[in-house]
């Protein structure tokens, strides 16, 4: 299911899309950041033997984990977002309609 619903965002609808790509935003960085410091921690100054030690020792699967652990955190916060909007007696029930389908598409 997708969000096909035409509707004109409020300016409260689009405050909280724009708080929504900014939280999608930090959420990759954050990945790419994580990502960088492993790097950086492997190869900075450590020459040929110690950049060989740190591979060696370095649990990429964790890594991995941890840079995809910003996923289900931007997912919730994008769940708050849509349920709070939601609630709001402020939006027309086309926005309404929009944000109900963006929670359950979380």
């Amino acid at each position: 299911m997708t969000c096909k619903i035409e509707v004109e965002f409020s300016r409260e609808s689009k405050e909280a899309l724009d708080e929504i790509s900014q939280k999608k935003d930090m959420a990759n960085a954050l990945s790419v950041f994580i990502g960088m410091s492993a790097m950086i921690d492997i190869f900075a100054g450590n020459g040929v033997i110690g950049s060989s030690y740190k591979i060696s020792t370095t649990d990429f699967e964790l890594l991995a984990k941890s840079m995809r652990s910003s996923n289900p955190i931007l997912i919730r916060q994008v769940e708050d977002i849509s349920a709070r909007m939601y609630l709001k007696s402020s939006i027309s029930n086309q926005e309404k309609v929009f944000w109900r389908c963006l929670y359950n598409e979380m």
